[in-house]
């Protein structure tokens, strides 16, 4: 057995006996490495740039699409995953209203803000121990939700990348934000008519989004936790 401890920068070196055989496994609590493991069979010259990476979550390996992103948003204390053991993000999970508001909450008034305790007197569907009340009182404090209608806030229901687009926009910009008005013409499945047209175009126009592909933008889809990631990143400038 052999240890070997990275620098810094992230190098390391191990010497192992001419024509040796065995497996290399790298070790960092709380990390998660990609390989897991390397195998060896009968090491007879230098063998260079045996490269690892590594992860937060043990289910958002590095050649993830939205690895990076996540990473980030984690980071930023926005999150801390969808369970603790093992330590998950749970990337292709939608993200409802209630979780919404924990987010949008953290990144309005930085992560260690802790909202006034909720009342559950603000929507008829969000009692005092629902899951983010206080979170979701707060957010409509804030003026950037008004519900989902008929006095209530939908918490359980999964936010739609059109509703997000206003959600961002109003997070960033301040909840009497009123983006330009909308010209139709850059998404296929975004009319002029359409109710959240001016917030979605105008997430394009500050390069948040470039849509679901190259000409539309699905905006009834919902919106999952990958895609929630990298939506934050680029609207608040998350390092």
């Amino acid at each position: 057995a052999k240890t070997a401890v990275a620098d810094s920068a992230g190098n390391y070196s191990i010497t192992v006996p001419y024509g040796w055989s065995g497996t290399v496994t790298p070790s960092k609590s709380p990390y998660y490495f990609t390989p897991a493991t390397r195998v060896y069979s009968n090491v007879v010259v230098n063998v260079s740039a045996q490269n690892y990476t590594i992860s937060i979550f043990n289910d958002v390996i590095s050649t993830y699409w939205a690895f990076n992103f996540i990473e980030r948003f984690s980071a930023a204390g926005i999150t801390s995953g969808c369970s603790v053991a093992p330590l998950k993000y749970c990337p292709e999970t939608v993200v409802t209203n209630a979780q919404m508001a924990v987010f949008l909450v953290r990144a309005i008034h930085g992560v260690a803000f802790v909202p006034p305790a909720a009342t559950g007197t603000i929507f008829a569907d969000v009692s005092a121990a629902s899951f983010g009340a206080a979170y979701i009182e707060q957010l409509a404090a804030d003026g950037i939700t008004s519900g989902c209608g008929g006095g209530n806030y939908c918490p359980n229901q999964a936010v739609t990348r059109a509703e997000m687009a206003a959600l961002l926009l109003k997070s960033k910009h301040g909840s009497a934000y009123v983006p330009p008005a909308a010209t139709g013409t850059i998404f296929t499945d975004v009319p002029i008519s359409h109710a959240y047209a001016p917030w979605i175009e105008q997430l394009v126009f500050e390069g948040i989004t470039s849509g679901c592909t190259a000409t539309t933008y699905c905006p009834n889809s919902s919106v999952t936790r990958a895609q929630m990631a990298v939506f934050f990143v680029r609207t608040f400038s998350l390092p």
